[in-house]
């Protein structure tokens, strides 16, 4: 065999042994084909037909049993001669996952010669090769192959290279993947208690038994808003008396009433003249009309004694004009005032 054909053979083979592999689903091969073969003894050139049977082992391997014949001439005596070949080959599928898929083969046969005039003779051939695959639809394939021949016995190398169809039946039937039933849905969490009712689960609520009439927060307390209270009280007086008048007991009860109420709250009353009278007689009338507004806080509504001051002015804060009777009158007075700051629970 040339060194340019053992070249050509070898980058072949070299090149398609680097692909993948891919499987088939067929069990067997029925190919026939045509090709040409080169001789390297004296003999020339010669074409040649073939038939193949195949059977596939599994997704790579395959194994073919080929018959094919040749007629050729002696070089410079044209002495005929017809050529038989019987050969088992195994074949290895690289990659088929791509369009063309390539394989090498190798194998072992008897090759008759029968020479006109002279007889016959038998040679036992091993062969090695690459080729490619591409399908053309349905159970049809293209084939091609190159193939180098060489004689045990003789001592020669022949290549070849051929084309051919291929008819692929045998299929094994695709077996479903199994059904796999879907897993029951989980059972659906029973939801948190909320005992009070109020819209926060009993694991978050921080205020358990919230009356419902109440908003409460993230953490089921009721939600509350500060507001200020404040109660004003202003008693008049008769000229020179220090006697609550009946008419002004009522505003005396709701100052008693807030404080009661709120009993962090304390009120200073402050008694008041007009300008009438000495100075010394109008701050002592005046302190004694803060005592009688005092002592109807304490005894009349309950209010404790340490909660309330009296405190007089005299005539030392006039609210009115003292030139005329009716600012005399805003001027005989006692006045006072509560206030506290005050949560109030917000209702729904």
């Amino acid at each position: 065999m040339t060194n340019t054909r053992v070249k050509l053979l070898s980058a072949a083979v070299a090149t398609l042994m680097s692909s993948g592999v891919m499987a088939d689903n067929h069990k067997f091969e029925i190919q026939v084909g045509a090709g040409r073969e080169f001789f390297e003894e004296s003999r020339d050139d010669a074409n040649f037909g073939q038939l193949g049977f195949g059977y596939v082992l599994n997704k790579n391997w395959t194994l073919e049993a080929v018959a094919s014949g040749f007629s050729s001439e002696v070089s410079d005596t044209n002495i005929d001669i017809d050529g038989r070949q019987y050969r088992l080959d195994a074949l290895y599928n690289i990659d088929t996952t791509s369009l063309w898929r390539p394989f090498v083969a190798f194998g072992v046969g008897d090759q008759n010669l029968k020479v006109k005039g002279f007889g016959e003779n038998n040679d036992t051939l091993v062969n090695l090769g690459a080729g490619l695959k591409r399908s053309l639809g349905g159970n049809w394939e293209f084939r091609s192959d190159l193939r180098a021949f060489n004689s045990l016995d003789r001592e020669y190398t022949d290549l070849a290279v051929s084309a051919g169809i291929s008819y692929l039946f045998g299929a094994e039937p695709v077996k479903a993947a199994p059904v796999v039933a879907a897993p029951a849905p989980a059972p659906a969490p029973k939801p948190e208690p909320d005992t009070d009712g109020d819209g926060v689960v009993d694991s978050k609520d921080q205020c358990p038994d919230t009356p419902k009439q109440y908003k409460v927060d993230a953490v089921g307390c009721p939600m509350e808003l500060t507001e200020t209270i404040s109660v004003k009280l202003a008693v008049q007086f008769d000229t020179a008396k220090s006697v609550v008048k009946d008419e002004y007991i009522d505003d005396v009860g709701n100052l008693a009433k807030v404080m009661n109420q709120y009993l962090n709250t304390v009120v200073t009353v402050e008694g008041h003249t007009d300008s009438q009278g000495s100075d010394a007689y109008n701050q002592k009338l005046s302190q004694s009309r803060a005592e009688a507004v005092r002592q109807v806080l304490i005894s009349k509504f309950g209010v404790a004694s340490d909660r309330v001051t009296a405190k007089g002015f005299g005539e030392a804060q006039p609210v009115g004009d003292n030139t005329t009777a009716a600012g005399r009158e805003e001027n005989r007075r006692v006045v006072g005032a509560v206030s506290t700051a005050v949560k109030k629970k917000v209702t729904k």
